[in-house]
């Protein structure tokens, strides 16, 4: 009986083929990488913009709230400092700031101000602008709207936030 060797190789086109899938599973893993970095960093910004916007809602709450304090709970003076229109607020400033389109700036404490307001110094651009929007809706009632933008790999963007601010302590006019 003759032996016949078998050959147990791997044919050219075999090679060719378990390439083009390991290559293929390469690429993708490559893309499906770098899609979840990118991700990440708009969902970072979109995180941050979201904090910014409460910041500001707060801040105008903050006013609204040291006005009770000081007894300022009448149609007629609620509102102190709350002048309908657009502006910019500052965490440690206890008044609304004129609004011009200018990018917030972090301190080296992570603070977001603008440099020359309120005792803010050392503050570096970041991507975010904020705009607070006050509208009268009635004697006791006034709609804040905080809307922080930001430009991300060519691509704008923006979160809003809105609530409303009663005069629930009202107290009659003399």
């Amino acid at each position: 009986m003759k032996l016949r060797f078998k050959n147990k190789g791997f044919s050219l086109i075999e090679i060719i083929v378990a390439i083009g899938v390991i290559i293929s599973v390469f690429i993708g893993s490559i893309a499906l990488i770098s899609f979840t970095i990118s991700s990440t960093r708009v969902a970072r910004s979109k995180t941050m913009a979201i904090g910014l916007a409460q910041e500001g809602l707060e801040i105008v709450r903050n006013i609204r709230d040291n006005n009770w304090l000081n007894y300022k709970r009448k149609v007629s003076n609620w509102r102190d400092g709350l002048s309908f229109g657009d502006w910019r607020v500052q965490y440690n400033n206890p008044a609304l700031i004129s609004f011009v389109n200018a990018p917030l700036q972090i301190n080296t404490s992570g603070f977001y101000g603008y440099n020359g307001i309120a005792g803010f110094s050392g503050g570096t651009d970041t991507p975010f602008s904020r705009k607070i929007t006050l509208e009268y809706i009635g004697n006791n009632q006034l709609k804040v709207t905080s809307e922080v933008t930001w430009q991300e790999r060519g691509i704008n963007n923006s979160v809003k936030a809105e609530t409303r601010l009663y005069n629930w302590l009202e107290e009659p006019e003399e």
